[in-house]
């Protein structure tokens, strides 16, 4: 009886053998390749919850920024509103490729936005209530080396105390350049180096849209030539600063008047941003066929990294696309969309979206007595 007490003592005492060792090792292996798969799901997941949040914040903020000084326009002899679609040469091969909007305006400022202003100034502007801003979108690159960035545009902006001046008039050679001075911006649609401040990169679309007095919003935003449609461009003094012959766009609204004593200004303001962040941009699919000027399809790399809404626009290069149909990789394209032209894009070209931020910006000082 001893004996046998001792023996089940020392059974009771037997580590593990070698089989169940690998097999504790082997569970412990699964377990713990599960708890990491799913971390690493949790992870992609806030990744990318994070970086659309950053996305929507900045889209916001600028939204924000460009309301501020939409909502504040001087109405009177002094104010002034021009936006015009200015075309780009992006891959630096002698051709537009691309257009990006610029947004001139005069607001009314703060005593506080005087004071800062004044601040930076070595020589005292006299204030006149007013200031000059300046919007524009020009290439995050030019060159051939980053064919990738070709899509990306960066937005300017920069604002300065508005000296009197006459909206008319001719400019005056001895004074500092207004924003809204045609030698201001060069021919490559570009202002002096410092001039302009840069608000964000890795924006793929900045849309603006004006309603005038005549524009019917009640089934939406609809752009043309007919009286109730919007327009893409503005020209507070109807001087024909924006030039249609470089781009569609560029052309008046229809039924505008004749600018007399006052600012025209428009009724309503609708802007659109599109923001796609490097950690987006590095997930996107790519062309595996060159795709030709006239071509209503593409083939893609992976069709599972592309928009998951019917009718979304993609970018690739300085061309905007509509997606239709999917069929395995290939898919249905409208071309030239959104005020773009169709060109051929080469094999591995990076196909670029981001999500939309759309706002409506009413404009309280708008003539609602337009002499039509």
């Amino acid at each position: 009886m001893i004996r046998t007490s001792e023996s089940t003592e020392h059974n009771s005492r037997r580590g593990l053998t070698v089989v169940e060792l690998v097999i504790a090792v082997g569970l412990l292996a699964l377990l713990m390749i599960s708890v990491f798969g799913v971390l690493r799901g949790f992870i992609d997941v806030w990744d990318k919850s994070e970086t659309k949040r950053s996305r929507v914040e900045e889209a916001s903020a600028i939204g924000e920024m460009l309301a501020n000084d939409l909502v504040q326009l001087d109405g009177g002899g002094r104010g002034d509103l021009v936006a015009e679609w200015i075309p780009f040469d992006g891959d630096a091969d002698g051709a537009t490729d691309s257009w990006w909007p610029r947004l001139l305006l005069v607001r009314h400022a703060s005593q506080a936005e005087i004071t800062r202003l004044q601040a930076r100034s070595t020589e005292k502007v006299p204030g006149q209530g007013l200031l000059e801003v300046a919007w524009s979108v020009v290439p995050a690159y030019k060159g051939k080396e980053q064919p990738d960035r070709r899509s990306e545009g960066l937005v300017m902006r920069s604002e300065r105390i508005a000296t009197a001046r006459d909206p008319g008039a001719l400019p005056d050679p001895t004074a500092e350049l207004s924003y809204f001075d045609p030698r201001f911006f060069s021919k490559a649609g570009e202002a002096p180096a410092g001039a302009l401040n840069e608000v964000s990169g890795g924006v793929l679309w900045f849309g603006l849209e004006f309603a005038t007095q005549t524009t019917l919003l009640k089934d939406g935003w609809k752009a043309g030539t007919e009286l109730s449609n919007s327009c893409f461009s503005w020209d507070a003094w109807r001087k024909e600063r924006p030039n249609k012959l470089v781009h569609a766009w560029n052309e008046a609204g229809a039924g505008m008047p004749k600018a007399k004593n006052r600012a025209l200004l428009p009724r309503r303001v609708k802007l659109e941003l599109e923001f796609e962040r490097p950690k987006e941009a590095s997930r996107r699919t790519r062309l595996t066929e060159f795709l030709a000027l006239g071509a209503t399809t593409m083939r893609v790399e992976d069709e599972q990294r592309l928009p998951k809404t019917a009718e979304s626009f993609v970018k690739i290069d300085g061309e905007w696309l509509k997606l239709g149909a999917v069929s395995g990789r290939t898919v249905s394209i409208q071309r030239a969309m959104r005020g773009t032209r169709a060109a051929n894009h080469d094999i591995g070209a990076r196909i670029h979206f981001g999500e939309t931020y759309r706002r409506e910006v009413p404009i309280r000082l708008s003539q609602e007595d337009w002499d039509l």
